[in-house]
């Protein structure tokens, strides 16, 4: 009974020590961070074109994509999209030296964009950019043959210069290889308005029998602006890196 007694006496005291010794393992661990959400997405795009897939991709528009995830489901978008092209082969015996085109194009966009999840390797998304961009395309021909008053030879040149603004809304779908690596396709229909200066100047020269010359000049200006609205089911697939 004496033994008993003791210990309830002692009860009191010793609780308030052991509370601070049981409290730690009554908190519960920390969930592992296994749904982190990167921030930042940079990607590369490629814009096909379906309508003569073989013949019009040789140079396609290549672009680079930054986005900045605002909230788990928005992001923030910047794209830079260019294209150069050359060409100087002759295609037939009459042109010369000199022959051939160049062109080249920039663009740039910012966007906003919204993900909805649709397992855990698939989302889609939707939103829309806005952007401008500028062009340039210089053609030239030189051509030497003869005609029934002697040989003829004339240089063309065409030069283009474009300018444009778009509106552009988007949707698309994308594919998780690894939580960090992406590839995507988007589709979209651009409301865009294009202005176009073109000049054109020529400049020949005859060669007569008696050996005289007959030179010859010619020029063109045309200017143009127009607004276009168009669907494009593909207008860009690409990969994107997540960090």
């Amino acid at each position: 009974m004496k033994p008993l007694l003791t210990l309830l006496l002692a009860l009191p005291l010793a609780l308030p020590l052991a509370l601070p010794l049981a409290a730690p393992a009554q908190t519960p661990a920390a969930p592992p961070d296994t749904a982190r959400a990167y921030r930042h997405h940079l990607g590369l795009t490629a814009s096909p074109v379906l309508d003569g897939f073989l013949r019009n991709n040789r140079s396609l528009p290549l672009g680079i994509v930054y986005k900045r995830q605002l909230t788990p489901n928005r992001t923030l978008r910047l794209r830079l999209v260019g294209q150069y092209s050359r060409q100087d082969t002759a295609n037939y015996a009459q042109l010369k030296d000199g022959t051939g085109t160049r062109e080249w194009q920039l663009n740039a966009y910012v966007g906003y964009e919204w993900q909805r999840p649709i397992s855990t390797r698939f989302r889609w998304f939707y939103g829309l950019e806005l952007g401008g961009g500028i062009g340039r395309r210089n053609q030239r021909e030189v051509v030497a043959w003869s005609n029934a008053n002697g040989p003829y030879e004339y240089d063309s040149r065409y030069t283009s210069k474009r300018w444009q603004l778009e509106a552009r809304p988007f949707a698309g779908l994308q594919f998780f290889l690894t939580p960090r690596w992406s590839v995507l396709a988007e589709t979209a229909a651009p409301l865009t308005y294009r202005r176009l200066n073109d000049q054109l100047l020529n400049t020949g020269m005859q060669t007569l029998p008696d050996g005289s010359y007959v030179p010859g000049y010619g020029t063109a200006f045309y200017k143009n602006s127009r607004t276009s609205f168009a669907w494009r089911p593909v207008q860009l697939i690409g990969t994107s890196f997540h960090f």
